[in-house]
């Protein structure tokens, strides 16, 4: 074989390999939503975009929480066990990520667009200053509505502040405990995996947790559950998110992909989850749910009682620099 025929070997041989270690760059993508959830569909399309952008990706998406909870991911992401994930931003990594959880803090579709979908608002900032200081890179918040309790059984005076006779779950928040204690519930706090479960065997009453699509895709779908109490005090508020040190690594072309892609997947879930929501009230109708009515005095009170109860206690957790921040506008 001839010294040009061997070098021709040789390079092409060369390119095999470089080809070949650009597209072992390996993404996993872990989700959380249910499986019959929209959300699905939009970031199946976003890792398919990636990948196929021809930057050297090679991404498999894995939903329903087959890689875990949303507070395992959140732990998983950290270690680089999973490079990217859509989930529930939960406060057990750090409090001040109880930001998430401040009642009342958004209650209508343009607050919800200023404080979630703009990625330069105050709420945003402080996110992206938290994550990243243990190691994950932010890379689209999602607003998707306003949350509701799932109940098997009416509360007592659901309307009202007082006793309610009922043990609920609330997520892993010291506030959201709190804004549901002073509801008048009894208050258990469970991991999202733990809830449907729960309350299909009667452990707790109900759990405050979901906008209309996910107590009807997760809950009314099934069978489990027949009342929707649409307090609205916390936004369905999730994330997709990556390991910073596995983002930096990447290259200036793979980085602009991915952000890119999954800004605009959380801009496409947080838009079709608005405009679902009351195609969803109707369906717990249709499945005999009872869903609370509340009047506008009703929702007042019991707002101003939460502010006036619930806030002044923020501080002490998310601490009087951050509470500022996100109060100031």
């Amino acid at each position: 074989m001839s010294f040009t025929s061997r070098l021709t070997m040789m390079t092409a041989a060369a390119a095999l390999l470089a080809s070949a270690a650009v597209a072992d760059t390996r993404l996993r993508i872990a989700g959380t939503v249910p499986a019959e959830h929209f959300g699905n569909a939009v970031l199946e399309q976003m890792a398919k975009d990636i990948e196929d952008a021809g930057v050297g990706l090679d991404v498999k998406y894995f939903p329903a929480g087959q890689l875990g909870s949303g507070e395992e991911l959140l732990e998983s992401a950290i270690r680089g066990e999973v490079q990217m994930v859509h989930a529930t931003v939960y406060a057990q990594k750090d409090p001040r990520l109880e930001i998430n959880s401040l009642p009342f803090m958004v209650t209508t579709k343009a607050e919800l667009d200023a404080v979630y979908g703009d990625p330069d608002s105050e709420y945003n900032k402080i996110l992206e200053e938290i994550l990243t200081s243990f190691g994950i890179q932010p890379l689209g918040t999602i607003g998707e509505g306003l949350i509701g309790m799932i109940a098997t059984q009416r509360p007592a005076d659901p309307t009202n502040i007082g006793s309610q006779g009922m043990n609920v779950r609330a997520w892993s928040s010291q506030i959201a405990k709190q804004t549901m204690e002073e509801l008048g519930y009894n208050v258990t706090t469970l991991n999202w995996a733990e809830v449907f479960p729960a309350v299909q065997a009667g452990t707790i009453d109900g759990a405050i947790c979901c906008t209309p699509e996910w107590a009807y895709t997760t809950f009314a779908a099934s069978g489990v559950g027949n009342t929707y109490v649409p307090y609205n005090a916390f936004i369905e508020s999730t994330m997709i998110y990556a390991n910073k040190r596995f983002y930096d690594g990447l290259t200036d072309e793979q980085r602009e992909v991915v952000a890119r892609e999954s800004a605009e997947a959380a801009a496409e879930i947080s838009k079709l989850a608005w405009e679902r929501s009351q195609g969803f009230v109707e369906q717990l109708k249709a499945a005999d749910w009872e869903i609370v009515e509340f009047s506008q005095e009703e929702r007042d009170a019991i707002k101003a009682h939460i502010q006036a109860t619930v806030w002044p206690n923020v501080a002490d957790v998310v601490g009087q620099d951050i509470l500022d921040r996100l109060t100031a506008n």
